[in-house]
């Protein structure tokens, strides 16, 4: 997807999100979400607060800044990154109270207004989990918070649904990027183990490669004939996406018959299912 559809896919789902709390009920943002820990609020605080980070890095970027602020260091852990966010946005929709909402769009609005006029998507810009990264890498991680919001405020506590179909061919080709987010190790394995994905759809949205795990590190690479993979998943991009995000379980996936696998003679396949989520287990 070229940037300028991009940052109008930002735009489109922060109006679509601000649209649809306007027009519910005020006691819809005490409603839960698929974020077990996070009602609808909670969750609208998260992105409003998101958009005008990431501006700030952004122009701190343009700056020539593309280091951190201050008395500010990576987060290097996801359970560090889950724990800042429990307390922070929980805080922040405290804060807000009735403004919540109007600083949503605010904020967002701010934030298209620097999109549209940005030049240079290779400028260098601070984020607290993955450090220096380009402008343009920030738009993927914009898009991955719309994304999966969204569908956490539209799924309410059921957990069920479809993700928005465009975010979601979006999403996919920079989904790569979350197993570096959401990492986390363990001890180290005798032998690694690698998984292949096969994540395909009508529509185009398409994507393989190998995930190569040795406990306490891992790689993602293009997929290769001279490797044996232990497990093979394939499915369809949406269901991929929201195993992948932790918001559907891997193996209730395949016991409802939305990815199918294939694996080595000496590989169990729901185990190895379950050892995926504990690796990449969401924030």
């Amino acid at each position: 997807m070229e940037i300028a559809a991009k940052v109008s896919l930002v735009k489109r789902l922060s109006g679509d999100i601000h649209r649809r709390l306007s027009e519910a009920p005020a006691e819809a943002l005490i409603g839960p979400t698929a974020c077990s820990e996070w009602d609808v609020g909670t969750v609208a605080a998260h992105l409003a607060g998101g958009a005008t980070r990431q501006r700030d890095a952004m122009l701190r970027g343009l700056d020539g800044q593309g280091g951190p602020p201050e008395g500010e260091e990576t987060l290097p852990t996801a359970d560090q990154v889950q724990q800042s966010n429990a307390t922070s946005n929980v805080q922040t929709r405290n804060e807000w109270g009735d403004a919540l909402l109007d600083n949503l769009q605010q904020n967002y609005q701010e934030l298209d207004d620097l999109l549209q006029g940005w030049s240079d998507w290779s400028i260098g810009c601070w984020h607290r989990r993955r450090g220096t990264i380009s402008a343009e890498s920030y738009v993927d991680l914009r898009i991955q918070e719309l994304v999966i919001h969204d569908w956490d405020i539209r799924s309410g506590g059921a957990g069920s649904g479809n993700l928005d179909p465009e975010g979601a061919v979006a999403l996919l080709p920079a989904s790569e990027m979350w197993y570096q987010l959401c990492f986390r190790p363990t001890a180290p394995l005798t032998t690694p183990v690698t998984y292949r994905f096969d994540i395909g759809e009508p529509e185009g949205a398409n994507l393989r490669h190998d995930v190569i795990v040795t406990g306490d590190t891992f790689t993602v690479t293009e997929c290769s004939s001279d490797r044996q993979p232990e497990l093979t998943v394939r499915t369809d991009a949406g269901t991929y996406l929201l195993c992948l995000y932790n918001r559907v379980d891997w193996n209730t996936a395949k016991r409802a018959g939305r990815l199918r696998v294939s694996q080595a003679p000496d590989t169990i396949a729901h185990v190895a299912l379950r050892n995926l989520g504990r690796w990449f287990g969401g924030l």
